[in-house]
């Protein structure tokens, strides 16, 4: 492929729109394969990444993890060909730690690239990766599809089988019924979990009902513990994910337990969340965080997806010149599950 140039939108000051800029497109070395990206997910993290307010990066920076899109240029040794349809994941581990060794990837502790955090991602025309984050996408997956559950379908499968080690029969609430939250849902059905969504937003809850949720839950409408309670039987739930994070949602996933139920936290806002210890005490509740995803789960996400367990929820499509629009009609809460930009 000869040589050219490319978009890409750059964010270049905390708070600023993002900024359209055209770029040298990449040439793939050995080990390497350039994209062409067909469709770039938003994820809440981006909002988080262009504000500053809970993560800095460094700057100048073109965002986006959700990327799938096809081979468009192979390097040498890459072991694929153009025209491969593929999802990027987005860690690549330093591969000489213990986390490394052992898959966990997302938990590296001096990585080499956090593609979208601290290393340019997916919202440009095309994108340098490589060749061994790549993971094949079904011909019956649509590109944005396989986006957006780059990361939220990939957190939901770490969340719901290797943090949470939920068993079929329990019973899984989730707060919040975004991106991460509807991929929640369908992970846990299709492992035999009783699931309930709890989000403020009517059409998050009714795709969440599509999705298999058995009973969806408004926390405007009532108080979100006590309906658990009543779904529950006052047993309370074996396991609440709380992809929300906010200075309300972790008490209330931590009270919507039986005892010795397991608690995930996934989300965050940045601010303090007050949590009552004898809550957590007298129940013996166990609490864990969840960050990202592995490789491996890259890979079970793309499998369930082919066949057709785990979908990814998008609402709409947005070329690259209107990606300030997408990132502004995200932060409006509104959005049932994914935007996605298609280069």
């Amino acid at each position: 492929m000869a040589s050219g140039v490319m978009s890409a939108a750059v964010l270049k000051a905390p708070g600023k729109p993002l900024e359209i800029e055209c770029r040298p497109r990449p040439v793939p070395g050995p080990g390497q394969a350039l994209i062409r990206v067909r469709a770039a997910g938003l994820c809440h993290t981006d909002l988080h990444l262009a504000d500053g307010s809970v993560i800095t990066p460094p700057l100048p920076l073109v965002l986006g993890h959700e990327i799938a899109g096809e081979v468009a240029e192979a390097g040498s040794g890459a072991g694929c060909a153009v025209g491969d349809r593929v999802l990027a994941y987005y860690y690549q581990g330093c591969g000489r730690c213990t986390w490394c060794a052992n898959g966990s990837e997302n938990l590296c502790r001096e990585p080499a690239a956090k593609v979208g955090f601290d290393t340019d991602g997916g919202l440009c025309e095309y994108y340098l990766a490589g060749a061994g984050s790549l993971v094949g996408i079904a011909d019956t997956v649509s590109f944005e599809e396989a986006a957006v559950l780059g990361c939220s379908g990939t957190t939901a499968v770490r969340v719901v089988r290797s943090v949470a080690r939920t068993a079929p029969g329990e019973s899984l609430v989730v707060i919040g019924a975004g991106g991460v939250g509807l991929a929640v849902v369908q992970v846990a059905v299709a492992d035999g979990a009783h699931v309930i969504a709890v989000d403020p937003h009517a059409p998050s809850r009714e795709q969440a009902r599509r999705y298999g949720a058995h009973a969806v839950i408004d926390p405007g409408a009532a108080d979100p513990v006590a309906a658990v309670g009543t779904a529950s039987a006052d047993e309370g739930c074996d396991v609440v994910v709380d992809t929300v994070g906010n200075e309300y949602t972790v008490g209330q996933a931590v009270r919507m337990t039986r005892t010795r139920g397991r608690v995930v936290l996934v989300g965050y806002t940045g601010r303090p969340a007050p949590l009552d210890v004898l809550d957590v005490v007298v129940r013996e509740t166990e609490i864990r965080g969840s960050v990202g995803a592995t490789l491996a789960d890259a890979r079970t996400a793309m499998g369930m997806a082919a066949a057709g367990l785990l979908r990814g929820c998008v609402e709409a499509r947005y070329p690259l010149v209107q990606v300030n629009q997408a990132l502004t009609r995200l932060a409006t809460g509104e959005v049932t599950g994914r935007l996605v930009v298609t280069p």
